[in-house]
């Protein structure tokens, strides 16, 4: 039985910049052209993977790429069985050559070139069959027309080696043993299988709203009835979907509406039941209050903060409120109108204490600035005698 496929994947920060970077660098998770020049190639050259084995037979590399068509890529495999190797005639490591402060890259690249074994360009999906060592490293180039065009989004290695030709009689491995031609057909196909096998293996990973992709979370949501998907940002459906069961257990409920309408605002909003209005009635303006809330215990008025779509809104809290409930849905408007929804302390306040300053916005209370009156007509506020 062939061994299973095993894989070495570099799609984050930290596993390019491990590497050597020259005129690229790491935004996100991707690996990005970047020159002051605006134009020109890009180099990266990989940190070095150990396989465990010697003499291991590697198996693909493939590169995921992003504005660059393949025609612009370059790739240069290096590998070796043994870690030491000799720098200027003296006994040194591939790993301490890779490390060391005061070469340049192209320094480190003369000192690996008897270690190339395989160049590779115009293509992003290469086969390694003809590539043997314990370690392996990559120096990976890539031309860009501008500043951000190109990118790596993702590179993975596999190994180890293995072809479809093996499960061949021996006349046809004995007759393919020149040319390889056989093998490298196979190879074809041989990739559509492993890929289509990685994707089943992993097929379960659709089936999570947590790192399912854009196209799963639209099926999914079909699946369990949401509707207007559109209105939800990609990380609001993943925690919509997460929480759809719990949600669907508390429909027709305050605490389920309230939890629904947060998971799209981003904040708890207010939510005033018409029955607990009317038990707050006794000896209050009853037209006030049915005008705000309405006159029927079974109604619903839901307030939000000024700035969102109140349609939108509307549509996701009919969804959670049973059909014979009426729903009531307005703005907190950050000011005070008496018989209006005006809560001290959430969208009104008294005012804030400001001490006297002459900047144009200060208040001045009515009271005398200057001296102390000096004589009785001041005390008493009055006007003093014109005695001339």
């Amino acid at each position: 039985m062939r061994e299973k496929l095993k894989y070495f994947i570099l799609n984050k920060a930290y596993d390019y910049n491990r590497g050597i970077l020259e005129n690229m660098v790491v935004r996100g998770g991707d690996l990005c052209f970047e020159s002051k020049s605006k134009a020109g190639v890009g180099r990266f050259l990989t940190r070095i993977f150990d396989s465990g084995e010697r003499e291991m037979i590697w198996h693909r590399l493939v590169i995921s790429t992003e504005g660059c068509p393949d025609e612009d890529l370059r790739v240069t495999v290096y590998a070796c069985d043994k870690e030491k190797m000799k720098l200027a005639g003296e006994e040194t490591t591939i790993n301490e050559v890779f490390d060391a402060p005061d070469l340049s890259l192209d320094d480190k690249l003369r000192a690996f070139s008897p270690m190339v074994k395989k160049r590779a360009s115009g293509v992003s999906d290469i086969l390694l069959h003809d590539v043997s060592g314990r370690y392996l490293w990559l120096l990976v180039e890539m031309y860009s027309p501008n500043d951000s065009a190109a990118k790596i989004n993702d590179m993975m290695i596999y190994l180890p080696a293995g072809s479809w030709i093996d499960k061949l009689p021996q006349i046809y491995r004995r007759s393919d043993k020149q040319g390889h031609f056989l093998e490298r057909y196979l190879g074809i196909f041989q990739t559509f299988y492993e890929e289509l096998d990685a994707e089943i293996a992993d097929v379960s990973n659709c089936f999570d709203p947590e790192c399912a992709e854009s196209d799963f979370l639209e099926m999914l949501s079909g699946w369990l009835n949401i509707n207007d998907t559109s209105i939800w940002s990609q990380d609001q459906l993943r925690r919509l979907l997460l929480n759809a069961v719990k949600l669907y257990r508390m429909r027709g409920t305050k605490e389920g509406l309230s939890q629904l309408l947060e998971l799209y605002l981003g904040e708890k909003p207010f939510i005033i039941e018409g029955f607990a209005v009317r038990q707050q009635t006794e000896n209050k303006d009853e037209k006030a209050l049915a005008a705000m809330y309405g006159s029927s215990p079974y109604t619903v008025t839901v307030l939000v903060k000024p700035g969102h779509n109140l349609e939108i809104i509307r549509r996701l809290a009919l969804e959670m409120l049973p059909a014979s409930v009426e729903l009531k849905l307005a703005e907190l408007d950050p000011f005070i109108f008496l018989d209006n929804y005006a809560y001290l302390g959430v969208n009104t306040s008294l005012g804030n204490y400001r001490p006297a300053i002459l900047d144009g916005r200060s208040q001045i209370s009515l009271s005398t600035l200057g001296q102390e009156p000096q004589d009785k007509d001041h005390e008493k506020g009055g006007i003093p005698e014109d005695n001339g």
